[in-house]
Protein backbone atom coordinates (compact mmCIF):
# COMPACT_ATOMS: atom_id res chain seq x y z
CA UNK A 1 0.00 0.00 0.00
CA UNK A 2 1.17 3.52 -0.63
CA UNK A 3 0.65 6.51 1.58
CA UNK A 4 1.03 10.14 0.56
CA UNK A 5 2.42 13.03 2.58
CA UNK A 6 3.23 16.64 1.82
CA UNK A 7 6.62 18.29 1.48
CA UNK A 8 8.66 18.61 4.67
CA UNK A 9 8.24 21.90 6.54
CA UNK A 10 10.92 24.54 6.28
CA UNK A 11 13.64 24.47 8.89
CA UNK A 12 13.20 27.72 10.81
CA UNK A 13 14.91 27.03 14.13
CA UNK A 14 16.65 23.75 14.86
CA UNK A 15 17.07 21.26 12.01
CA UNK A 16 13.42 20.26 12.16
CA UNK A 17 12.11 23.81 12.42
CA UNK A 18 11.81 24.01 16.20
CA UNK A 19 13.66 26.47 18.38
CA UNK A 20 14.99 23.67 20.59
CA UNK A 21 16.38 20.19 20.08
CA UNK A 22 14.14 18.04 17.95
CA UNK A 23 12.07 15.24 19.42
CA UNK A 24 9.96 14.54 16.35
CA UNK A 25 11.10 10.96 16.31
CA UNK A 26 9.36 10.14 19.55
CA UNK A 27 11.92 10.13 22.35
CA UNK A 28 14.06 12.50 24.32
CA UNK A 29 17.75 12.53 23.63
CA UNK A 30 18.98 12.40 27.18
CA UNK A 31 18.36 8.73 27.97
CA UNK A 32 20.85 5.95 27.60
CA UNK A 33 19.09 2.80 26.44
CA UNK A 34 20.95 0.09 24.60
CA UNK A 35 18.78 -1.87 22.22
CA UNK A 36 19.67 -4.68 19.95
CA UNK A 37 18.45 -4.35 16.40
CA UNK A 38 15.02 -5.86 15.88
CA UNK A 39 14.87 -8.97 13.78
CA UNK A 40 14.10 -7.99 10.19
CA UNK A 41 10.67 -8.95 8.93
CA UNK A 42 12.28 -9.97 5.65
CA UNK A 43 15.56 -9.46 3.83
CA UNK A 44 15.80 -5.71 3.15
CA UNK A 45 15.56 -5.01 -0.55
CA UNK A 46 14.14 -2.04 -2.42
CA UNK A 47 11.27 -2.74 -4.81
CA UNK A 48 12.40 -3.01 -8.42
CA UNK A 49 10.11 -0.21 -9.70
CA UNK A 50 12.23 2.44 -7.93
CA UNK A 51 15.74 3.63 -8.68
CA UNK A 52 17.57 3.43 -5.35
CA UNK A 53 21.19 3.87 -4.32
CA UNK A 54 22.87 0.67 -5.51
CA UNK A 55 25.75 1.11 -3.04
CA UNK A 56 23.39 0.67 -0.06
CA UNK A 57 22.60 -2.93 0.81
CA UNK A 58 21.13 -2.81 4.31
CA UNK A 59 18.80 0.19 4.58
CA UNK A 60 15.59 -0.19 6.59
CA UNK A 61 13.85 2.48 4.53
CA UNK A 62 14.89 3.29 0.98
CA UNK A 63 14.96 6.68 -0.74
CA UNK A 64 14.19 6.65 -4.43
CA UNK A 65 16.42 8.76 -6.65
CA UNK A 66 13.50 11.17 -7.21
CA UNK A 67 12.93 11.53 -3.45
CA UNK A 68 16.65 12.09 -2.84
CA UNK A 69 16.73 14.80 -5.51
CA UNK A 70 13.80 16.57 -3.84
CA UNK A 71 15.36 16.26 -0.36
CA UNK A 72 18.63 17.73 -1.67
CA UNK A 73 16.70 20.60 -3.30
CA UNK A 74 14.95 21.29 -0.01
CA UNK A 75 18.22 21.14 1.96
CA UNK A 76 19.81 23.64 -0.43
CA UNK A 77 16.86 26.06 -0.58
CA UNK A 78 16.21 26.06 3.18
CA UNK A 79 19.89 26.06 4.22
CA UNK A 80 19.53 22.95 6.39
CA UNK A 81 22.76 22.53 8.41
CA UNK A 82 25.20 19.87 7.17
CA UNK A 83 25.13 17.88 10.43
CA UNK A 84 21.40 17.14 10.12
CA UNK A 85 19.98 13.78 9.13
CA UNK A 86 16.74 13.11 7.30
CA UNK A 87 14.63 11.71 10.14
CA UNK A 88 11.92 9.17 9.29
CA UNK A 89 9.35 8.73 12.03
CA UNK A 90 5.82 7.55 12.66
CA UNK A 91 3.12 9.45 14.46
CA UNK A 92 0.09 7.77 15.98
CA UNK A 93 -3.12 8.95 14.42
CA UNK A 94 -4.41 9.65 11.00
CA UNK A 95 -7.41 7.79 9.64
CA UNK A 96 -5.76 4.36 9.76
CA UNK A 97 -3.42 4.37 12.76
CA UNK A 98 0.09 5.51 11.75
CA UNK A 99 1.20 8.54 9.79
CA UNK A 100 4.78 8.60 8.44
CA UNK A 101 6.76 11.80 8.96
CA UNK A 102 9.87 13.31 7.43
CA UNK A 103 11.97 16.02 9.02
CA UNK A 104 15.52 17.08 9.71
CA UNK A 105 17.24 16.36 12.99
CA UNK A 106 20.66 17.22 14.37
CA UNK A 107 20.38 14.73 17.25
CA UNK A 108 21.36 11.16 16.43
CA UNK A 109 21.48 8.48 19.10
CA UNK A 110 23.72 5.64 17.91
CA UNK A 111 22.03 3.20 20.33
CA UNK A 112 18.47 3.98 19.20
CA UNK A 113 18.86 5.01 15.56
CA UNK A 114 19.65 3.05 12.44
CA UNK A 115 21.56 5.22 10.00
CA UNK A 116 22.14 4.76 6.29
CA UNK A 117 23.57 7.05 3.67
CA UNK A 118 21.66 7.14 0.41
CA UNK A 119 22.55 9.39 -2.53
CA UNK A 120 24.72 11.41 -0.12
CA UNK A 121 21.88 11.94 2.37
CA UNK A 122 22.18 10.57 5.91
CA UNK A 123 18.88 8.88 6.77
CA UNK A 124 17.93 8.01 10.37
CA UNK A 125 15.09 5.93 11.76
CA UNK A 126 14.50 5.02 15.40
CA UNK A 127 14.69 1.25 15.98
CA UNK A 128 11.20 1.29 17.50
CA UNK A 129 9.74 2.09 14.05
CA UNK A 130 11.63 -0.64 12.15
CA UNK A 131 8.95 -3.32 12.47
CA UNK A 132 6.40 -0.94 10.93
CA UNK A 133 8.62 0.56 8.22
CA UNK A 134 11.04 -2.24 7.18
CA UNK A 135 11.30 -2.30 3.39
CA UNK A 136 9.45 0.98 2.81
CA UNK A 137 10.50 3.05 -0.17
CA UNK A 138 10.05 6.81 -0.09
CA UNK A 139 9.40 8.23 -3.54
CA UNK A 140 8.52 11.71 -4.72
CA UNK A 141 5.44 12.23 -6.83
CA UNK A 142 5.13 15.41 -8.89
CA UNK A 143 1.93 15.20 -10.89
CA UNK A 144 -0.79 17.53 -12.05
CA UNK A 145 -3.18 16.36 -9.32
CA UNK A 146 -0.81 16.26 -6.34
CA UNK A 147 2.79 16.69 -5.28
CA UNK A 148 4.67 15.23 -2.35
CA UNK A 149 6.54 12.33 -0.81
CA UNK A 150 4.93 8.92 -1.12
CA UNK A 151 5.65 6.04 1.27
CA UNK A 152 5.38 2.62 -0.38
CA UNK A 153 5.16 0.39 2.69
CA UNK A 154 4.95 -3.40 2.17
CA UNK A 155 3.91 -3.83 5.83
CA UNK A 156 0.73 -1.76 5.48
CA UNK A 157 -2.39 -3.90 5.50
CA UNK A 158 -4.67 -0.94 4.76
CA UNK A 159 -4.48 2.78 4.21
CA UNK A 160 -6.97 5.59 4.52
CA UNK A 161 -8.78 7.28 1.67
CA UNK A 162 -6.67 10.42 1.95
CA UNK A 163 -3.49 8.31 1.59
CA UNK A 164 -1.70 9.85 4.57
CA UNK A 165 -1.86 7.03 7.10
CA UNK A 166 -1.74 3.23 7.25
CA UNK A 167 -2.29 0.29 9.57
CA UNK A 168 -0.32 -2.92 9.99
Amino acid sequence: MSTQTQEAPAATGGCCGSSSSCSSHGHSHGHDHHHSAPEPLFAPQAPKQYVTDSTVQDAVVWLSEKAATEVKRFISEKNVPENCVLRIALAAGGCSGFEPRLGFDNNVNEADDLISEQFGIRVAIDRKFVMFMQGTTIDYYDGIDRRGFKFDNPNATSSCGCGKSFSV
